[in-house]
């Protein structure tokens, strides 16, 4: 038996429908490229400001510990001649390193900030340490008629 087949068909498609299919492939990766683009922009420079905190942080945390292990005439120089490292130089600009001391009801404390050159002035970096958390509270030395009885100390426990 010879079977034979019908003839196929082909399909045609229009001609203007594989150039229509282009144009909206290239827009909508022209779409997602307009919004991609500036999200990957803006995360570069995030991480970069980050990056700068990061850097300020380490080198106020740097120069704090070095202070903090001096003296104390030896630190009140220090802080005078207060200067940043030439590689925070190098990578943040205008940099500029303050120091002060502070002593109050709260405690001696040293209080170092770092202020450089950026987008929208934000507040500078800032790290505070206690010399002296706990200053001596001013208060008499116990004389003999202050001396509490000791029977009266366990009678308290007691209850």
């Amino acid at each position: 038996m010879n079977h034979s087949r019908p003839p196929q068909r082909t399909r045609h498609r229009p001609k203007g429908l594989v150039l229509l299919e282009t144009l909206i492939a290239a827009g909508v990766t022209l779409v997602m490229l307009s919004v991609a683009v500036p999200m990957v922009i803006r995360s570069a420079r995030i991480w970069k400001q980050t990056q700068h905190q990061q850097f300020a942080a380490d080198e106020l945390q740097g120069q704090m510990d070095r202070l903090i292990a001096m003296p104390s005439q030896q630190r009140a120089r220090a802080l005078e001649n207060l200067t940043l490292s030439p590689e925070i130089q190098n990578v943040l600009y205008d940099a500029r390193i303050e120091a002060a001391t502070i002593d109050d009801q709260d405690g001696k404390r040293i209080e170092l900030s770092i202020d450089w050159t950026r987008v929208g002035a934000p507040p500078p970096v800032r790290l505070v340490a206690w010399i002296n958390p706990f200053p001596e509270a001013t208060s008499p030395a116990p004389d003999s008629t202050d001396t509490p009885d000791p029977a009266a100390g366990d009678q308290e426990d007691e209850q």
